[in-house]
Parts: structure tokens; sequence; C-alpha cells
């Protein structure tokens, strides 16, 4: 009987943080209780066929052992199955068992069967690809007798997403799927992966995903913009202050406050090259006839990574302050309210959309008299999944209301 190895991952709820992760912000993420299951068994034809549901794509070993003997595998294998074709969503996987061979050491490898079965929403922001990253890595583990620590696995399941796949994603999603513990949420300096201690959320409130319906890709273009316009900003800043300066949340407030009032609110591809403030992020690429939002990446990669720090602070006095407020609806306010701020800081930076605006609306509508405490678009934004602070009882109102005002009524992710 063939042995089958069994990987498994959750999605995540980006709660506050988002695309403030490559610029080294502080994030709160938190698994959530849909997972991705991969499951290798060797088989005896000389392929790798990879299959999810309908689809299936085969590829010889060859091109696999052809990428472990390289000095780069992942550039390797990313030539490789572009030659052959190969879809973008079997290469999450393909890239994720191929670069945790790389990290054994291995140079050739039998055929076998990867299968793939998942309730992580596609497109709605929630990481479905970053648990089908740490899935299939944790599979190949199990498969090659390999003990990784998490953060070690979170990096090279990034590497098989920025350069298999191609998605200049930062690290967030990979580590808090890698680490995160259910039911927990999960604060992160992404300088690059201090993962601090799981916290829980007072008794009483709850962090749930509204999906919009409105897929979001990290590949799409207004997310590659906006990760663009952090990495000028951080090399303006660097000219600026005659220093090194390796994550961009890192400037002072006096020091944004000089960077956003001597750098234009928008620049051209021909205005970033003449003042010499070309990013140096292998995933950030200046197009021909973009406009990049330079003050406004600044301004938000300080700003959410406060936000975040100061909602890690509100939990902490909450479980360890006796004296603290811990009312639910006083923390809910609060928390309600540092994710509004979060929401406009998104729609600064070009990744709103009409709906998840609509839907934000309606929780500022509804407010803490219905146990709704406030919303943001998470995640990569441009659509995808509006987190929301509620009560139980505000959860089941607002899809009520949701279904009077004909905005999509769920279910929600917990």
């Amino acid at each position: 009987m063939t042995t089958s190895y069994i990987g498994s991952a959750p999605g995540r709820l980006d709660v506050l943080g988002g695309v403030a992760d490559y610029s080294g912000a502080t994030v709160l993420e938190r698994p959530i209780r849909a997972t991705t299951k991969v499951s290798i068994a060797e088989s005896a034809d000389a392929t790798w066929h990879v299959r999810s549901g309908d689809l299936q794509v085969d590829v010889g070993v060859e091109l696999i052992a052809d990428s472990l003997a390289a000095s780069d595998t992942a550039a390797e294998l990313s030539r490789g199955l572009t030659a052959v074709g190969v879809a973008s969503w079997a290469r999450y996987v393909i890239g994720s068992v191929a670069l945790i061979a790389s990290e054994a050491g291995a140079d050739r490898f039998p055929g076998c069967r990867i299968d793939v079965a998942s309730d992580v929403p596609e497109g709605m922001g929630v990481s479905s690809s970053a648990a089908l990253e740490v899935a299939a890595a944790r599979a190949a583990c199990a498969w090659l007798g390999l003990e990784i620590n998490p953060v070690r696995l979170a990096h090279i399941a990034q590497r098989a997403e920025n350069v298999v796949v191609g998605a200049p994603c930062g690290l967030m999603d990979q580590l808090t799927v890698s680490c995160g513990v259910p039911g927990m949420l999960l604060p992160i300096s992404c300088r690059p992966d201090h993962v601090g201690k799981p916290i829980a959320l007072p008794e009483g409130l709850m962090l749930v995903g509204w999906p919009s319906g409105h897929r979001h890709a990290v590949a799409g273009s207004p997310y590659g913009r906006a990760r663009t316009a952090a990495f000028v900003a951080r090399q303006a800043s660097r000219n600026l202050f005659r220093r090194p300066i390796d994550h961009l949340s890192a400037l002072t407030v006096d020091e944004l406050a000089e960077l956003v009032d001597r750098v234009p609110s928008s620049m051209t591809t021909a205005e970033v090259v003449a003042a010499e403030w070309l990013p140096d992020d292998p995933q950030s690429a200046l197009n021909a006839g973009e406009s990049y939002l330079v003050a406004s990446a600044a301004r938000f990669a300080v700003e959410e990574s406060a936000r975040s720090e100061r909602a890690l602070e509100l939990l902490q006095d909450a479980a360890n302050n006796p004296a603290a407020d811990r009312r639910s609806d006083s923390i809910g306010s609060k928390l309600g309210a540092l994710l509004r701020a979060s929401h406009d800081g998104y729609s600064s930076i070009g990744l709103d959309s009409p709906i998840t605006d609509a839907m934000v609306s309606l929780l500022d509508d509804l407010g803490p008299a219905s146990g709704i405490f406030g919303g943001r678009v998470s995640g990569g934004g441009s659509g995808g999944t509006v987190v929301v602070c509620c009560t139980p009882d505000g959860a089941e109102r607002l899809g009520l209301a949701a279904d009077r005002h004909n905005l999509p009524t769920g279910p929600f992710i917990a």
C-alpha cells in the first residue's frame, strides 16, 4: 500500500498591517478555520502529477532535477515551468515542494502524485496562496523526514510565491499560516520575521471576515503600484536623510513629516528615474506610463504600523492589567476606530474599491449600538474581504442589514 504524506495549513485574516508588511511594519493576523490539505504519494513513473479538483498538471522529474542542480533552484524552476506552460496554481505547489527538496539537499526525485483539497476561499484576500504553499511544504517535509523551523518554512514558502509563481507578496501571510495559533491574534514585526506571543480577544468581542465577492490578486496592478511606491519612498528617504533605512515604517514622525513635505504626492516613472529614487526591491518594478503615490505610501507604512502597535497595546492591557477598562464595547470601539483609519489608509494608496467602501460605510451606519465597532478592507485590498470588529449579535445584525442593502451576505469567515 502506497504511503501518503500529508500537510495542512489554514488561511488567515489580516486584522491590521496588511500591505505595510513589506515596509517592515508591525501587523496583527489571525488564522481562520478554513484549511488547505496537500498529500504526496510516490508513483512508479517519472512524473509529478499535481491535481486539484478537476485540474491536473503533469511535470517530468527531469525538469525538477535540473532545477535542484542549479545554483538558484527557484529561478531555474520558474524558467522550466514557464517553458512547459505550467499554470500558476500548480506553481505554488511544485515550487514549495521543490524548494523543500532543495533545503534537504536532494538532487533528484521520484515520480509522485500531489493532491490538493481546500476550503479556503480563493481571491478573497484570506491568503489561499500561503495556505497552499505552507501545506505543500509541510507535506514535503513529511515525505523527506525533514524538520524545519516554522519561520524558515515561511521564508521558503514566500520564495516559492515570489520567484516560482512571480507574485510580489510580503512575508506576513506565510508567517501567519506557518506560526499562528487557531483563534488567536498573532503579532508580527516584519523586520523581517519577529513573531510575537499570540493573544486572544476579550470575551464578547469577535473579528470576522466579510467577503466582498470581488476577487483580489496580489499580482494585480494596484497592489504592484502600491508596493513600488513604498520602495520609491524608501529610496527617497535614504537620499534625503543620508542614512541607511531598511524599513520605511521605521521613519520617525518628524522624518515622515519632512519626507511627505519634500516628495511629490504622485510621481510618474520618468520622474522617479530623474530623481534617482529607483526601488531596489526585486519584486517592485517601475512600469512605463504608471504613476506612483509616493508620499501616501510613506505615510501609510508608518501610520499603519503605529495602528497595529496601538491595537496590540489595547489587547495586552485588557489581558494583563486588572485595573484596565476590559469591557468589550470599550475595547471594540477603540479597535474599530483603528480599523476605520486603516481603511482610509488603503484608499490613500489606491487599494480601495467601490464594493468594500460601501461595505465599510454600512458598518459606520450601524455603529456600536448595533454591536458593530468598525472594519477595513484587508489583505491586498482592491476587493477581497472586509474585516469587521463586532459582537456575536452584531454579526447577526450585519448579515440582515447587508441583505437589505443588497450587499454581500457572507457567510462570514471566522
